[in-house]
């Protein structure tokens, strides 16, 4: 009885305080669902970049496709892709055949050509000193391992 009287002093019938309450009921669960969806599609994303495995070995050509369709990936990952290379380091050159392709496609212009070929550079040249750096410091620590204080005794 209470309820009726509250509606009737709302202006609002039982018939259409139920509507309302429908449509916003509707609207919630709607809206949560959508949630739901949008975090679903945005962890696929997410999880679309593959995980680079450690001893997995590369060819120069896929190192390119690699940086080029997941240009954010780490560059400790990237040095780590960099020492498994096969064969010769050809980046340079499968980077340009890439490029010169879509250039020739008309899929870019000739100045996003040569602004693509120096940020490439860039990165390549950012990758080898990573790898040197890292090789350097490799070897320190092999030659610490390896020297210990007898030896440095004996060379006095």
């Amino acid at each position: 009885m209470q309820y009726d009287d509250m509606l009737q002093d709302l202006g609002l019938t039982t018939d259409s305080s139920m509507a309302i309450i429908f449509v916003t009921l509707l609207g919630i669960i709607g809206t949560s669902l959508w949630l739901k969806k949008r975090k679903r599609k945005v962890s696929k994303i997410q999880s679309d970049k593959p995980k680079i495995e450690s001893n997995r070995e590369w060819t120069s050509f896929e190192f390119v496709q690699h940086l080029i369709k997941y240009p954010d990936t780490s560059d400790e990952d990237f040095v780590m892709m960099y020492e498994n290379l096969l064969g010769e380091d050809t980046l340079e050159k499968d980077m340009q055949g890439y490029w010169k392709m879509r250039l020739v496609e008309d899929k870019i212009t000739e100045e996003q050509f040569k602004k693509i070929k120096k940020a490439f550079n860039q990165r390549f040249k950012k990758i080898r000193k990573a790898v040197q750096a890292k090789e350097k410091s490799d070897d320190i620590a092999k030659w610490a391992v390896t020297n210990t204080d007898d030896d440095r005794n004996k060379d006095k």
